[in-house]
């Protein structure tokens, strides 16, 4: 009887061993997915800041600190280009382009969290470019707020895409909404994922 007891208390031992063990590598990985996933929206948000700060320079006719000087540009210019992985943001003054910053998002771009030894942030999507006038829109014949590049008249979005570095999968971890008609860039967050890394659920 003792014996018999005995053994079944090491069985029971060895088992909660090894759900332990295990409750310790998938605790583990799932920590290792949900940092991944935090850094990743920690870069589109650090992404949108910048973007966002020289929209309101735009909206608000703010002046910009290029190369050391205070300009007030007749247009400002943010265009999205996935093709070469790059936000570049432009202005125009007296009739020549000068580009202001130009935000790179590649494999191993210097931007916080838009990249480590496991991942990637990527853009995707259309390119397209927004043009802001706040100094010429009492310019009936120019538009105040448009966008360029798309078949969209109104409103177009790029998505930012988290791949793994052999390129197995990728994730939709956001994306920016151009919007004509609230005169904005919208960041949204994605919620849910499916299977294949689809955004399920938007943050809004």
């Amino acid at each position: 009887m003792d014996k018999k007891s005995w053994f079944s208390f090491l069985e029971i031992l060895i088992v909660m061993m090894i759900v332990g063990i295990l409750f310790v590598a998938f605790r583990s990985s799932f920590q290792v997915k949900n940092k991944d996933v935090l850094y990743g929206q920690a870069c589109i948000e650090t992404l949108y800041g910048q973007v966002n700060n020289f929209l309101h320079a735009g909206l608000s006719s703010k002046s910009i600190n290029s190369w050391g000087t205070q300009i007030f540009p007749d247009q400002y210019i943010i265009s999205f280009n996935p093709w070469s992985w790059t936000i570049v943001l432009s202005y125009e003054t007296q009739g020549s382009g000068y580009i202001y910053s130009s935000i790179e998002i590649t494999w191993n771009t210097n931007i916080s969290y838009c990249s480590s030894n496991s991942y990637m942030i990527l853009l995707s999507w259309e390119t397209y470019e927004l043009h802001i006038n706040k100094w010429l829109q009492e310019n009936a014949a120019l538009q105040f707020f448009y966008i360029t590049g798309t078949s969209s008249v109104s409103t177009w979005w790029n998505i930012f895409l988290q791949c793994d570095l052999q390129w197995t999968w990728c994730k939709t971890m956001g994306r920016f909404e151009s919007d004509t008609r609230t005169v904005s860039i919208k960041k949204q967050m994605c919620l849910s994922f499916t299977g294949a890394g689809d955004c399920l659920e938007w943050d809004n």
